[in-house]
């Protein structure tokens, strides 16, 4: 009993910890930045022309009987767009994000409503939830901490860190050690060509062909995945959890063609505490102006006085 309630409290002291109100402001900012990048970019349009007899609506899609029309799209994109570039800038950020984020949701389950799974934005969706609750108004560079500011950014680590171990943990429950030790890795970059998504077969192929580097990119997917709960004991590790992800998904790109950039971005906005690094980048800077300014004689100490006298000689020279 003793353990479990010291559990509690570890759990409860980590998700209702402090964090800066810069903290909150920057992360909000660069999550509805993706958003905005996702809506706008995404392969959207090219839905309106799925058969309405192969519409597979998600369960909150029910109500419609198929693929609305391209304009309809368009015009979800551009408002969620627009909503997004308006938290950036923090115009009405709570509300500017809920209409963001719904326009994310409603375009991420057309996607899905095509008859297969999409886990493309899945993290992007969920990580967002806890700020659309959270406080607004805070300042970029604002380095106050508070519980208020720190329940948002603590909530959203433990999300990434969950679906990533449990993305890990399910390879381990499926397939056990063979997921690593077999040839699964290999037949997986065999198959990686056939679906022509990957902007070159060589990278796959290489891999195939190599048993031992596909035992081991099986073996590092693994130890990244369940070890991103380190991000929520160590804060030193998440710097290194930022290049791991970007690595793994860019990799994945790579072999397969697969769009898991939002997933990188994510990681990217959030475990890294942008606000620190800009208060940090304008102090540094502004020492430097200070150092300079106080390299500079003052007007009418001797050496001006030397100065002016050698640039009048060199003039009447």
């Amino acid at each position: 009993m003793m353990m479990a309630q010291r559990a509690v409290l570890r759990v409860d002291g980590f998700l209702f910890g402090e964090e800066s109100a810069g903290r909150l402001r920057a992360t909000r900012a660069g999550l509805a930045l993706v958003l905005g990048l996702r809506i706008a970019l995404g392969p959207y349009r090219g839905l309106a022309d799925q058969p309405p007899a192969l519409f597979r609506p998600v369960w909150y899609l029910q109500i419609l009987e198929g693929m609305p029309p391209v304009e309809v799209i368009v015009v979800i994109q551009v408002v969620g767009t627009i909503a997004a570039a308006l938290v950036v800038i923090g115009w009405r950020e709570r509300g500017m994000l809920l209409v963001a984020w719904s326009s994310f949701l409603v375009l991420g389950g057309l996607r899905a409503s095509r008859g297969k799974i999409q886990h493309n934005d899945v993290l992007l969706l969920l990580v967002c939830v806890a700020f659309l609750l959270a406080p607004v108004g805070q300042r970029l560079l604002d380095q106050r901490r508070s519980v208020a500011s720190g329940w948002p950014i603590r909530t959203s680590l433990a999300v990434i860190a969950s679906v990533y171990f449990l993305t890990g943990f399910h390879k381990v429950v499926t397939s056990g050690p063979a997921w690593v030790l077999s040839d699964n890795m290999q037949n997986v970059m065999y198959r990686a060509p056939l679906s022509g998504k990957a902007p070159t077969d060589s990278v796959a192929l290489f891999v195939a062909e190599h048993a031992p580097l596909a035992h081991l990119a099986a073996a590092m997917t693994l130890v990244i995945e369940l070890g991103f709960v380190a991000i929520l004991v160590w804060p030193r590790v998440r710097p290194l959890f930022v290049t791991a992800a970007l690595a793994l998904h860019l990799s994945i790109w790579f072999t397969h063609g697969l769009d898991y950039f939002g997933w990188a971005a994510v990681v990217t906005v959030v475990l890294i505490d942008w606000s620190a690094v800009l208060a940090s980048i304008r102090a540094r800077s502004g020492a430097h102006r200070r150092t300079r300014a106080s390299d500079s004689p003052p007007p009418g100490s001797p050496r001006t006085s030397a100065r002016a006298a050698t640039g009048r000689r060199r003039l009447r020279a």
